[in-house]
C-alpha cells in the first residue's frame, strides 16, 4: 500500500525560470516624403526652376547605426539599405536599454566595407549584388542611386524622356550623420521604442544652402563629385528623426 501511494503522488510541474528579456527593440519607421506630402515614385513633381519631374529609383545606405548619449556610443547594426523609392518601410534593430539624445550613421559604406566582394553576401544582405547598388567596374558601391526623368519645359504634357542619374560613391563622398531627434528617448528590456526618420525627397534636390539644376546637373556615376557632393550634402540635411 505505501508504495502505490508513493507511486501515486502528483506534486506540482516543475515550470523553468522565466526568462526576463535581455535587449530593447529599437524600430525606425522610414518615411519618404515629397513637400511634406507621402512620396510615391513613378509621379510627377515640379524640380527647382519649374521643371516636370519623376523619381524612378531611389536608395542610399546608413552604416554603423549608433545610439548615441553622454556616456558615449552604442553600435547597433553595420549597414542597412533605405529603398525610399519603395515608400514607407521599417528598421528594426535590438538595443541596449537607457537613455539616448539621438542616432549617428554613416551615408555610405565606410572603407573597410566598401571594398568587400559583393559575391560573398547572401541574396537578401544589403550589400548583396542583387540590390542593383555594387559598382563592379570600380570595385565598390553607389552609397546614394538617384534616377528618374525630367522635361525642361514646365508647359509640356508629353513623357519626360530626358534621363537623371545621379550615383554618388567612393570614399569621397562618405559622410556622417547626426540624426538627433527634438528631445531625449529611452530604450528599455522588453519593450519596443518607435521612432519615424522623414526622408524629404525634394529636399535632395534644394536645400535652403544648395539647389540642382536638374536641366545641367543630371549625371554622375563614380565622377562628377562636384555634383555627387553637392547631392550628398543635400541628402544629409533632408534627414530628420
Amino acid at each position: 500500500m505505501a508504495a502505490a501511494l508513493v507511486g501515486c503522488r502528483r506534486d506540482e510541474a516543475i515550470r523553468p525560470p522565466k526568462q526576463e528579456p535581455s535587449q530593447a527593440t529599437l524600430r525606425i519607421n522610414v518615411v519618404p516624403e515629397w513637400q511634406g506630402q507621402p512620396f510615391q515614385a513613378f509621379t510627377e513633381y515640379r524640380a527647382p526652376g519649374n521643371l516636370r519631374f519623376q523619381v524612378e529609383m531611389l536608395r542610399f545606405y546608413l552604416s554603423d547605426i549608433r545610439l548615441v548619449n553622454e556616456g558615449g556610443e552604442q553600435v547597433l547594426t553595420r549597414v542597412r539599405l533605405v529603398d525610399a523609392g519603395s515608400g514607407p518601410s521599417v528598421m528594426e534593430m535590438t538595443a541596449p536599454e537607457g537613455t539616448w539624445f539621438g542616432l549617428r550613421a554613416g551615408l555610405g559604406l565606410p572603407n573597410d566595407l566598401n571594398y568587400t566582394n559583393a559575391a560573398l553576401y547572401a541574396d537578401d544582405h544589403p550589400m548583396s549584388v542583387n540590390t542593383g547598388m555594387y559598382w563592379s567596374w570600380a570595385t565598390g558601391y553607389k552609397f546614394v542611386l538617384f534616377d528618374g526623368r525630367y522635361n525642361p519645359d514646365p508647359m509640356s504634357t508629353g513623357p519626360m524622356l530626358a534621363p537623371f542619374s545621379v550615383h554618388t560613391g567612393m570614399d569621397t563622398c562618405f559622410t556622417t550623420l547626426d540624426l538627433l531627434p527634438a528631445v531625449p528617448f529611452t530604450t528599455a528590456k522588453g519593450s519596443t521604442t518607435q521612432l519615424t526618420l522623414r526622408v524629404a525627397v525634394d529636399g535632395f534636390l534644394q536645400t535652403p544652402q544648395e539647389t540642382i539644376d536638374v536641366a545641367t546637373e543630371n549625371q554622375s556615376h563614380g565622377g562628377n563629385y562636384p555634383l555627387a557632393l553637392k547631392l550628398t550634402r543635400n541628402v544629409k540635411r533632408s534627414l530628420r528623426l
